[in-house]
């Protein structure tokens, strides 16, 4: 650590963190966007074109905004992500074509480039500030435990509520949480290394923007960790967050009524959260990096278990394959935080997040194929197969480049 920059006087206010994490997903337009688009005239394929569209946007800003998040202050970055996603919401209220709704998407798809890598770097770096970035996993892995709790929340309300007020009302209100969460995420203490390195007053002159994406990149490189964990995140661990999208088209497949569109995010978050929670004990237990990409095979076939039977009665298969994703997740980050040093935290990030959304578009093209063929089982037979052959092989071949 640089001996001229100075600590802040207060400590890391972890509970603004997780107060910030909550409200963020407290949204109850989550659990009804996708019906919006269907009764807006979206066929699936269009669907799914839109968030391939959602994905393209965020490729575009994600390294821009990393960079910036490493350079600029990240507080301020996550108070401009609230606030464009807030800007996505109010713009669906009026929107009626596919490409007034791309357009929400848009905005939504920047506030996501802006958070993205920043929140990691903001807390490690906090954390860093006060001797405590061993506290990683664990104050990451309840940062996302409570930003489950918050969309469980804002979808069991949107259940509710639905009833009473149209969709256009649960977007207006989704759109004044977001403005209110900008409140929070401003009241966040600012500590960022790398920005304070690379300023003029420290040990070495000013880097351009040039240089620390080319610094980012060679760290990457160069560290054996970084770039499998970095992979795996991108190609398997990320396979729950690809799928997200295709929780309500479930519910129709299953013949059901909106009202289990609730119910299947509730258990898919629910169980999400229990991993968040869960991940710390269970970096007790496992000792290395290979042994992750087992574990998050091992949820993947539960996945496929569920996808066999293929109904309402297999949720709770459904969510234990989502909760072991969620530890694989926190530890594959906890893993590529600790191997970076200064090396910009968000821009290292930013590198896994463009690799995460080329996935989402490959994924939501597929799928847009796969829908004219095949049923929506089948989609999640040939994922989960993916993503068990995935950590078979990510586990052989650690292993044999340590021998």
């Amino acid at each position: 650590m640089d001996k001229n920059i100075i600590k802040p006087a207060k400590k890391f206010n972890e509970k603004l963190l997780y107060a910030y994490k909550f409200i963020g997903e407290c949204l109850p337009i989550y659990a009804f966007y996708t019906v919006l688009f269907i009764e807006r005239g979206m066929s699936v394929t269009q669907i799914a074109v839109l968030i391939a569209l959602w994905s393209v946007f965020a490729i575009v800003f994600e390294i821009p905004s990393g960079i910036l998040a490493d350079r600029w202050n990240r507080r301020n970055m996550l108070a401009i992500a609230s606030a464009l996603q807030g800007v996505c919401f109010f713009i669906w209220i009026f929107s009626h074509s596919f490409w007034t709704l791309a357009l929400g998407f848009m905005f939504w798809a920047i506030g996501g480039a802006f958070g993205s890598g920043t929140e990691e770097g903001l807390i490690y770096d906090n954390l860093k500030n006060d001797g405590k970035e061993e506290n990683f996993t664990k104050i990451y892995g309840k940062a996302k435990f409570f930003a489950s709790v918050g969309t469980i929340f804002g979808i069991v309300s949107a259940g509710v509520i639905e009833g009473f007020i149209n969709i256009e009302a649960i977007a207006f209100i989704s759109a004044g949480i977001c403005l209110v969460n900008v409140f929070f995420a401003m009241r966040l203490r600012e500590v960022n290394f790398y920005s304070d390195r690379v300023k003029k007053g420290a040990d070495e002159k000013p880097q351009s923007v040039f240089e620390t994406f080319k610094e980012a990149g060679f760290f990457i490189k160069g560290s054996g960790v970084a770039l499998v964990a970095i992979l795996f995140l991108i190609f398997f661990a990320g396979l729950g967050g690809y799928l997200d999208e295709f929780d309500a088209l479930i519910v129709a497949d299953f013949g059901l009524s909106y009202t289990w569109v609730s119910v299947i995010l509730t258990v898919r978050f629910v169980f999400i959260a229990i991993g968040d929670l869960i991940a710390p004990y269970m970096q007790k237990k496992i000792k290395s990096v290979k042994q992750i990409f087992l574990l998050n095979g091992l949820s993947c076939a539960l996945l496929l278990v569920f996808a066999f039977f293929w109904n309402q009665y297999a949720l709770l298969i459904f969510g234990f394959a989502f909760m072991f994703m969620a530890v694989s997740e926190i530890l594959l980050v906890n893993a590529l935080q600790n191997e970076i040093k200064e090396e910009g935290r968000a821009t290292v990030m930013s590198f896994c997040d463009v690799g995460q959304n080329v996935g989402m578009i490959c994924l939501s093209m597929v799928y847009a194929v796969v829908a004219r063929l095949f049923p929506l089982q089948y989609m999640y037979v040939f994922v989960s197969v993916y993503g068990i052959a995935g950590g078979l092989a990510f586990y052989f071949f650690t292993k044999l480049a340590k021998r």
